[in-house]
């Protein structure tokens, strides 16, 4: 799921660096900004990621947990990112 995500996100980054490229000078700074956010946020997420398949079982059932409560919140951010360009 988290691979998956972190793909959409990455076709999404790509989408507004584009946009980036038509904005003016004050949008291309809020643009850059959300891109830096947006990247970071799919490093932390891969990094969990990679986390999750190392741990052993019963870490693993704690992990994922965890990583459910994360990706949401992730998943918010972007949303609410989103929702300021459109």
């Amino acid at each position: 799921m988290i691979s998956r995500t972190t793909e959409v996100w990455k076709a999404q980054i790509k989408d507004f660096q584009e946009q980036l490229e038509k904005a003016s000078a004050q949008s291309q700074e809020e643009y850059k900004k959300m891109v830096a956010q947006l990247q970071e946020k799919i490093e932390e997420a891969m990094k969990m990621f990679e986390r999750v398949q190392a741990a052993n079982e019963t870490a693993w059932k704690d992990m994922q947990i965890a990583n459910q409560k994360a990706l949401a919140a992730l998943q918010k951010g972007w949303a609410e990112a989103l929702s300021r360009f459109n």
